[in-house]
C-alpha cells in the first residue's frame, strides 16, 4: 500500500518539496480501480475549484464536538496548500493539477490568518485563492484586501451566521449586499454554498439567485454541489424554477457521485457552465453512497464517529476513494451524455482557467 507523501518537484501548479502526513492509504485495489476505470479516461490536465486549504492553528478553536456535529467536517479538516499537490498527484498521477483553493469557512476558524496564508501561497504562484468573508467585516477592509492580496473571489458559508452550513436563513444573511457589491465592481467570482434544506429546490434561494444574477452581472457565481443536488430530485426541481433564469450560472462538481445527477447535469446545462471540483480533504476515505429521492447515505471503511453501520468485509474490500467514485460518476457520465474532448477539456480545464485566471488578469 502507498500512502499520501512528499517529494513533489516544484512547477508551475504544485508546490515545493515539503513533507507532508499521509492522508489516506491507496491500496493495491485503488490502483487497480484507477488503471481500469479511470486511468484511459482522465484529461491531461485538471483545474480543481473547490478545496479546502488550511493550517492546523487556523483552526486550533474549533471545539471537538464542532468537528462531530457534522460527517463532513470529521472527515477532513486539515489540508496545507503543498500536502494538496502531493495529494493530488498519489491519487491522479497522469494528470497536470492546478487548485483554487479556500478555508474551512467555520465559524470558530481564524478566518484572517487563513485568507493571509492563502494569500501568501498566491503569491508563491501555487494557488488562485478565494477570500473567506464574514458578513459583519467593514466593506473597506474587504475590498482593500481582495485588491492587495489578489483573490479570485469569495467563499463565503452559512456557517459564518448559523453554525449550520444548511440553515433556514438568507444568502444576503451571510453574503450582504454590500460585499456582492464589491465582487461585482471587480468582476470577481463567489463559490456559493446554498443554504436552507430546499437547496437549490427551495423557492426562496431561487427567487434570491434570481435577484443576485440581475443585480450583480459582473460576478461570476458559482453554484457549489451543483445546488447542493447531491440527488437528483434538487437539481431537476431547481432547474424547473430557474427557467431561462438559469442562464449564466456557473455549477461545480463537488462531492456530487449520483449518477443520475450527472446525466441531468450534462443534458439540461452547457458544459461551458460546469466546473470540477473535488472539496478535498473530506472525500479521501473509501466507501460508497446509497440515494433515496431527497436523501444519501455514507458507507465507509475509515473509522468516524458517524460511521455506525457497516456492510459485509467482502463488500467493504471492494470499497475505492469516494474521489474516484466521483471521477468515475463523472467519467460515466460525460461517456452517456456523448460530450466530446472539447466539452470535457471545458469542465476539467478551461472553464476554470477562464473564470478565475484569464478573467481576473484582464480586469486588472
Amino acid at each position: 500500500m502507498a500512502s499520501c507523501s512528499g517529494g513533489l518537484r516544484r512547477t508551475e501548479d504544485q508546490g515545493k518539496d515539503q513533507p507532508v502526513q499521509p492522508y489516506f492509504q491507496r491500496t493495491e485495489f485503488d490502483v487497480s480501480f484507477y488503471r481500469e476505470f479511470l486511468q484511459p479516461r482522465l484529461p491531461p490536465k485538471i483545474f480543481d475549484v473547490h478545496v479546502h486549504i488550511n493550517l492546523p492553528e487556523h483552526v486550533a478553536a474549533v471545539p471537538p464536538e464542532r468537528w462531530r456535529s457534522d460527517w463532513a467536517l470529521e472527515s477532513g479538516h486539515l489540508l496545507p496548500c503543498e500536502d494538496a499537490y502531493a495529494c493530488a498527484r498519489e491519487l491522479f498521477p497522469d494528470c497536470r493539477y492546478r487548485i483554487a483553493g479556500f478555508p474551512w469557512p467555520i465559524k470558530e476558524a481564524d478566518m484572517e490568518a487563513n485568507n493571509a496564508y492563502l494569500a501568501e501561497k498566491r503569491a508563491e504562484g501555487l494557488l488562485f485563492p478565494f477570500m473567506t468573508v464574514r458578513p459583519e467585516w467593514k466593506p473597506e477592509e474587504i475590498e482593500e484586501m481582495l485588491q492587495r492580496e489578489g483573490f479570485v473571489g469569495f467563499k463565503p458559508y452559512p456557517d459564518m451566521v448559523s453554525g449550520v452550513k444548511g440553515a433556514d436563513i438568507s444568502i444576503f444573511d451571510f453574503l450582504p449586499h454590500e460585499q456582492w457589491q464589491i465582487a461585482d465592481r471587480y468582476g470577481k467570482a463567489v463559490m456559493l454554498h446554498l443554504p436552507r434544506a430546499d437547496r437549490i429546490a427551495g423557492p426562496e434561494n431561487v427567487r434570491e439567485l434570481k435577484d443576485i444574477r440581475q443585480k450583480y452581472p459582473e460576478v461570476s457565481i458559482i453554484i457549489a454541489h451543483f445546488g447542493r443536488s447531491f440527488c437528483p430530485y434538487y437539481l431537476r426541481t431547481g432547474l424547473e424554477l430557474l427557467g431561462s433564469d438559469g442562464e449564466g450560472f456557473y455549477f461545480d462538481t463537488t462531492a456530487v457521485i449520483n449518477p443520475d445527477t450527472y446525466d441531468l447535469a450534462f443534458s439540461r446545462i452547457s458544459p461551458e457552465w460546469i466546473l470540477f471540483g473535488t472539496d478535498m480533504p473530506i472525500l479521501f476515505w473509501h466507501g460508497r453512497r446509497t440515494w433515496t429521492e431527497k436523501e444519501y447515505r455514507n458507507f465507509c471503511r475509515e473509522e468516524f464517529s458517524w460511521n455506525t453501520q457497516h456492510e459485509p468485509a467482502e463488500v467493504e474490500a471492494e470499497y475505492t476513494f469516494f474521489l474516484y467514485e466521483q471521477m468515475r460518476a463523472i467519467l460515466d457520465g460525460m461517456d452517456r451524455n456523448h460530450l466530446d474532448a472539447d466539452q470535457r477539456q471545458a469542465i476539467f480545464w478551461d472553464n476554470g482557467e477562464r473564470i478565475l485566471v484569464t478573467r481576473s488578469d484582464l480586469r486588472k
